[in-house]
């Protein structure tokens, strides 16, 4: 793990990418600190590299909410599903 993340800074030319990435991914999931978020709001401010990342999954997870469909299921299937799991309990 710490090669990869050796690997991250080297290719980024960040020394902070690895971090950056880290915090960026639980800021997107809204899990980050207020802490956590003023570091990484105040660093790609400054860094054009985290910056671009943080576009790119931006992106990645708005492409993903739109081509996720949330549909019923229908119930004939919920009910084979069913059956067939407590028939093999």
């Amino acid at each position: 793990m710490e090669d990869e993340t050796a690997d991250k800074k080297e290719k980024s030319g960040c020394s902070e990418f690895g971090k950056c990435l880290e915090i960026l991914n639980l800021m997107l999931d809204n899990e980050a600190s207020k802490d956590q978020e003023k570091y990484l709001t105040s660093h790609i401010e400054k860094c054009i590299v985290c910056f671009q990342q943080y576009e790119v999954e931006k992106e990645i997870r708005v492409l993903i909410k739109t081509k996720i469909k949330n549909q019923p299921v229908p119930q004939d299937l919920a009910s084979n599903i069913r059956s067939k799991v407590f028939e093999k309990a």
